[in-house]
């Protein structure tokens, strides 16, 4: 009889193992085309996909499925075929076996002890070459072991019930006591606003005495402190006003210091111009008194020399208009003159 499982093995068991497998094709162990697949074990049964990309779940379709219930796994031993690391999973009920072949030998000894160790597989290598009908015997055995441990199912379920009122009686009582939080939530959540809001009117009124008794007790201070506001902003109303009055006078003298140096400029030139024309007026005046004075030693001369003294006509009329013109820039000499001491 195989040995009873412990709880160490039954947690081995429902790991899943999954990897890449070299199956041959067919169907047949004398087949020659090798297919590799993505294998996954998971309790008794084995499937292969495509990809591992193909495995999402229980619930995907895959490329072939294989129980292993009476699974036997044994090595094969013709390696002719160029796969070293080869073993047969191959069923009592005469289906067709199935061929796989790892990459290494780890690999290999790795997968034929996780199909012996799964679930309600043959995990004894010597059971392999037991008859049905031992097997069969031996599962028996098994089964009646089992049904001996077994508890009453009527007591596990009054068990169960049991357990299920307390939990359903622990669940109303959380449920009660979650109500009463809540309610007591909520008187906490009304008394902190009412403190909250007398808190508040008890601040403003605090405030307002505050402020009432700092006027009653500085009233004196804040009255000079008015005044002395007051007549500071006077004071720089007034000298604001001073500073506008400077400002204005200030751009005045400017002004008129503009049309200072303006009038002087003019002046200058005009005195230029006027000792321009006074020097001329000279020289003219200085012309005609040498004019008048050789006239006049030419007719002293001409006088000595026994000349007539009668003068023709048009010796007159020169003479007249000599004098005339001699008159005339004696005047502008005089008028330049006087309009160059006005000026000056």
């Amino acid at each position: 009889m195989q040995p009873a499982i412990t709880e160490v093995d039954i947690t081995a068991l429902l790991q899943p193992r999954q990897g890449w497998l070299s199956k041959l094709g067919g169907g047949q162990e004398t087949g020659s085309k090798w297919n590799k697949r993505w294998f996954v074990l998971r309790d008794n049964v084995l499937m292969y996909f495509q990809a591992p990309r193909d495995f999402l779940g229980f619930r995907d379709k895959p490329n072939g499925v294989v129980l292993l219930d009476e699974c036997n796994v044994r090595l094969r031993d013709d390696k002719s075929m160029g796969r070293p690391f080869t073993f047969v999973l191959s069923h009592a009920m005469g289906d067709a076996p199935l061929v796989l072949a790892a990459e290494t030998e780890k690999e290999m000894h790795e997968w034929m002890q996780a199909i012996r160790t799964s679930r309600m597989c043959i995990a004894d290598p010597a059971a392999a070459n037991m008859l049905e009908e031992n097997r069969r015997v031996s599962a028996d055995a098994e089964l009646d072991s089992a049904r001996d441990k077994r508890t009453d199912p009527e007591a596990e379920l009054s068990r169960i019930e049991s357990e299920l009122e307390s939990v359903q009686g622990e669940h109303r009582q959380l449920e009660l006591e979650k109500e009463s939080a809540e309610k007591q939530l909520k008187e906490l959540m009304a008394r902190f606003k009412l403190r909250k809001a007398l808190l508040h009117w008890r601040h403003r009124k605090l405030t307002l005495s505050f402020r009432s008794l700092v006027s009653m007790v500085f009233r004196t201070r804040i009255e000079e402190a008015r005044r002395l506001k007051e007549t500071a902003l006077r004071r720089v109303a007034s000298m604001d006003a001073e500073i506008a009055r400077a400002t204005s006078e200030r751009q005045r003298a400017e002004a008129a210091k503009r049309k200072s140096d303006e009038m002087l400029s003019k002046e200058l030139q005009l005195r230029k111009e006027g000792e321009a024309e006074l020097k001329e007026a000279q020289r003219a005046l200085a012309s005609d008194t040498e004019r008048a004075d050789a006239a006049k030693e030419q007719a002293s001369r001409l006088k000595s020399a026994g000349a007539k003294t009668a003068f023709s006509e048009r010796e007159k009329d020169e003479i007249l208009a000599r004098l005339e013109e001699l008159q005339q820039v004696t005047a502008e000499t005089d008028q330049l003159q006087l309009q160059l001491k006005r000026r000056f």
